[in-house]
């Protein structure tokens, strides 16, 4: 990674570990996230996740300052990730793939509201 940080991956002064991972895991909705981790192979999501696990405290103390839809785009991308932190952990945790077992792939199954303005609608 180059000393130089793009601004469009760029996080947070001390989540610089994270940010190789932005570009692949931090989306505006649940279903893109989702479909990040089922399309992913699983080394890539256990690096993501060994990574981003041991932060996600830090990460969401960061974050308590802000108002949803209030965040500056680091802030926000930071937020996104944690989000996609959730995702790997399902394949890590529970499946031990990025998708369940025998799952049809791809889903038929959309969210179409969530939690406003990260993933839904008012």
């Amino acid at each position: 990674m180059s000393a130089v940080t793009d601004k469009a991956t760029s996080l947070p002064a001390g989540f610089e570990a994270l940010e190789a991972f932005v570009p692949y895991w931090v989306h505006e909705t649940n279903d893109k996230r989702r479909e990040a981790r089922s399309t992913a192979q699983m080394e890539d999501i256990q690096a993501f996740y060994d990574t981003v696990v041991p932060m996600a405290e830090q990460g969401i103390a960061y974050l308590e300052q802000y108002e949803l839809g209030k965040m500056p785009a680091d802030a926000e991308r930071l937020f996104k990730l944690l989000l996609a932190m959730n995702h790997a952990a399902i394949a890590v945790e529970m499946h031990g793939a990025p998708r369940a077992f025998d799952s049809t792939w791809p889903s038929a199954v959309r969210i179409t509201q969530g939690p406003w303005p990260h993933g839904g609608r008012i």
